[in-house]
């Protein structure tokens, strides 16, 4: 039986279950100090701002002005910055008082486009200064440096973006360094051609993110005591690093090492440097447009020469996800040097891999067996939920094709 006092407890969980499976997109450390830096901050500075948008979501978009926080001032340099992720961070970083931006990826007239809106979100910072209190006292003039680098071309590729970034940016050198730069997976893992896929890869996701943070680190001396100061690691890794997920093995390898590596190097380095690794879910961006697929087509795509593609209501809107990934670098590390952010059930398959791995075993092997066979059918990428209970228990697999 239940008794009166727990009526109003079942209703509060019956009310907060749906609130949180809608609302909550991260982990709740971050998701409320992203609420509360949200309100304080740019709140205080009278308004957020609509600049235009990239070229993938070309509309006027709002975004966040913040002011008096720790990224003020920095100089940035992000990998992977010419779309997706990486380039929405560009552009919030400068809204956060990034003084001086380096941009780099394989697309130069991307990177100028990139460049230009960062640009533009430096000019509406600037107007926005009625409430000076909360921004810096002599702001430096803001600089965006374009230097374009195709990471997987090895050590001479990586060499030269290094010294052009550090001789463009003079003395001061790197303070943050994001690596984001990574190239999706998408195929069964033995129908996978590992002697391609696997390298390209491993190169492009672990091995030049490894590569090009050492490089910098001693190029720029960051580990001299003479230089020394607090420098500033964020990592693009993915919520596949928490655990296995069909479709994904060789993908999820490599952000399993990336992971392991930059927490690794956090513990021995962490008088120093503070390393913060972000676990991004499925995202609006053009993941999927390059994804190594199978070995049993002449073009991208499953073996009936689909290209693969997915679920856009699977999708995290890119602005959000950048903005919790800038809510954490501002935040404290010991909170944040790992961020999960997805949309549901994304979240909820990180905690249960993390904390119930005996319960997420045999409902992800459930999963992978149902992402393969719809895979097989139409070339998709079934992260959607209702996409996958519909083809278990009505043999449906209609989804909604990206329009990415």
């Amino acid at each position: 039986e239940i008794s009166l006092m727990g009526i109003p407890t079942l209703t509060i969980i019956s009310v907060l279950i749906p609130l949180v499976w809608v609302y909550l997109d991260a982990n709740p450390s971050l998701y409320v100090h992203d609420a509360l830096l949200t309100a304080m901050q740019s709140k205080s500075l009278r308004d957020d701002v609509f600049i235009k948008g990239t070229l993938q979501s070309p509309s006027r978009q709002r975004r966040r002005i913040l002011g008096n926080n720790n990224l003020e001032g920095k100089t940035v340099w992000i990998t992977g910055a010419s779309s997706g992720i990486g380039a929405e961070m560009a552009i919030q970083l400068t809204l956060a008082g990034v003084t001086r931006m380096v941009l780099s990826g394989r697309r130069k007239e991307r990177l100028e486009e990139v460049a230009e809106i960062c640009r533009q979100a430096s000019e509406a910072r600037e107007n926005a200064r009625g409430s000076k209190e909360l921004m810096s006292e002599c702001p430096e003039a803001f600089e965006v440096i374009i230097v374009p680098v195709d990471l997987a071309g090895g050590n001479e590729a990586i060499d030269t973006a290094v010294s052009d970034t550090l001789s463009a940016v003079g003395p001061s050198g790197i303070d943050i360094l994001i690596l984001n730069a990574g190239k999706y997976q998408l195929s069964p893992a033995l129908e996978t051609d590992v002697d391609s896929v696997l390298p390209e890869i491993m190169q492009l996701n672990f091995a030049s993110s490894v590569q090009l943070s050492n490089k910098v680190i001693q190029a720029d001396r960051w580990k001299d005591q003479k230089n020394r100061r607090r420098r500033h690691i964020v990592v693009t890794s993915s919520v596949m690093s928490r655990g296995p997920n069909g479709l994904n093995a060789i993908y999820s390898a490599s952000k399993h090492a990336l992971r392991a590596y930059f927490q690794t190097l956090a513990a021995e380095e962490r008088s120093w440097l503070r390393v913060d690794v972000a676990c991004p879910g499925g995202t609006a961006t053009e993941l999927w447009d390059s994804a190594a697929a199978s070995s049993s087509q002449n073009v991208e795509g499953n073996a009936n020469g689909i290209k693969p593609y997915a679920d856009d209501r699977s999708k995290m809107d890119v602005q959000r996800c950048a903005q919790l990934v800038v809510s954490g670098m501002i935040g404290p590390g010991f909170l944040f040097h790992e961020m999960w952010i997805t949309n549901q059930p994304g979240l909820l398959w990180v905690y249960l891999s993390t904390y119930a791995p005996s319960i997420f075993r045999p409902m992800n092997d459930l999963i992978a067996s149902l992402r393969v066979e719809i895979w097989r059918k139409n070339g998709s990428d079934p992260l959607y939920l209702p996409t996958l209970l519909r083809y278990l228990f009505l043999g449906d697999d209609a989804t909604v094709k990206s329009k990415m």
